[in-house]
């Protein structure tokens, strides 16, 4: 088990000397800057003025057409590498003290104002845990009914700390559609792509084991066939700061729990284009861990249209299905086992395939899901890695490819949650 394996920031504003662990666990020093660049505190500070008097949609477009580079020190050298082999980027003392005082105060006054709403993800109340669904959340948007929610409300408690934050998370936002591969549209930002949210946890509260974001195929059947939104976004990248002080790791729990695969993929995980990951080809002594991607629109007869493929090293495509196969099959299948007969045609990569979730259908309910309580997954190739939720930390990482959950928290617990989105492809 691998714990916050992260190079410690311990000031944004001066220079420090950090250490970061290597992959056999040893440490090294590290000599550069995270400082804000002199012209990035410019650009923030203008900004911050101008959204003032913007509405909240209007004033996040402004906020994300800044064009930030790396050398400005919005984030730690090493973090988009980290995001496209599939791990997650930890970032200690992202936010200072006393913005973190600023924040936590203003999360506290909303949720005891009301404006927070409890989430519970039991499709039966009635059989839900409400200690375990001590969740509640503050969010900028409510995507049913159209409108903002009280986080964009410039009415509710602190708004002048949350648009700060915004700018912050804006110059986020513009580095990495411009580093990230094939991620562009994430600095396109149309109606209710500004996903950030208050999150607050009670004692007893937890989260079990799930990914962010998932393919149309899994979601519904021929899903990426039926009609869209013209402007239809999906969850890319999720992020999350973390506001409490003081916080005992054994004493007081609230972990991040994420399954990373033992291996960094040697391609970028995520997505091609369009087509979304849905598994991995654990890595062997002579092959490294590689992501595996759904087509479903590939040319086939009748219904037939799935293809699995994946990229090795050097980038070359290779199709993992000999011939398209229906889309039933995504949900006649509750876990490795079925679709590796199902769905890849050579048994050597049948072998290594493992889906990051099973699909959500009938069989997939009658069978026991393994991974959700070992830690190195359903095929033993996950390792599993904590992050302690201390203030000021910010944690990044590819919402599709990451499976995670919060272990029970014994206090209450603030943090802010968001998702970057980018197109969702498929638009018919």
């Amino acid at each position: 088990m691998c714990n916050d394996e992260t190079i410690d920031l311990n000031n944004l504003s001066e220079e420090k000397g950090q250490r970061e662990k290597n992959h056999d666990g040893c440490t090294q020093e590290k000599n550069w800057s995270f400082s804000p660049s002199p012209s990035l505190l410019s650009r923030r500070k203008a900004v911050v003025t101008a959204m003032s008097g913007l509405s909240a949609e209007a004033a996040w477009r402004v906020a994300v057409s800044i064009r930030v580079n790396a050398a400005d020190g919005v984030l730690q050298r090493g973090t988009i590498e980290q995001l496209e082999s599939g791990r997650a980027a930890v970032i200690h003392n992202w936010l200072t003290p006393n913005e973190c005082t600023a924040l936590r105060t203003d999360v506290k006054v909303c949720y005891e104002n009301g404006h927070f709403k409890n989430f519970i993800l039991s499709r039966d109340p009635k059989k839900a845990d409400y200690a375990a669904n001590d969740r509640w959340i503050m969010p900028s948007f409510y995507k049913s009914a159209g409108k903002d929610g009280p986080f964009a409300e410039p009415n509710v408690g602190n708004f002048a700390i949350r648009q700060s934050l915004k700018a912050r998370m804006a110059e986020v936002k513009s580095l990495l559609a411009n580093q990230l591969q094939d991620r562009l549209t994430l600095a396109d930002n149309l109606e209710q792509t500004h996903e950030i949210e208050y999150l607050r946890y009670g004692p007893g509260a937890l989260l079990q084991r799930h990914t962010d974001e998932h393919h149309v195929e899994l979601q519904r059947p021929n899903g990426s066939k039926l009609p869209k939104k013209p402007n239809a976004t999906r969850r890319s990248i999720t992020w999350m700061i973390y506001l409490d002080d003081d916080w005992n790791e054994k004493m007081d729990g609230g972990q991040l729990r994420l399954h990373e695969r033992n291996q960094p993929a040697i391609t970028p995980v995520g997505a091609r284009g369009p087509d979304l990951q849905v598994g991995w080809l654990r890595a062997t002594k002579t092959e490294g861990e590689q992501p595996v991607f759904l087509d479903p629109l590939r040319p086939g007869p009748d219904a037939e249209n799935c293809i699995l493929y994946t990229f090795d090293a050097n980038g070359n495509k290779r199709d993992l299905s000999s011939k398209p196969f229906a889309n039933i099959a995504l949900y006649l299948g509750g876990g490795d086992a079925m679709a590796r007969r199902l769905m890849v045609s050579n048994p050597s990569d049948a072998s290594r395939l493992h889906l990051i979730d099973a699909p959500k259908s009938l069989v997939s309910s009658l069978l026991p899901n393994s991974s959700i309580d070992d830690t190195k997954g359903e095929d033993g190739g996950e390792r599993v890695r904590d992050v302690t939720p201390e203030a000021g930390t910010l944690v990044l990482f590819d919402s599709v490819s990451l499976p995670h959950e919060v272990l029970q928290t014994n206090r209450e617990r603030h943090a802010i949650q968001g998702w970057f989105h980018e197109k969702l492809g498929y638009i018919v």
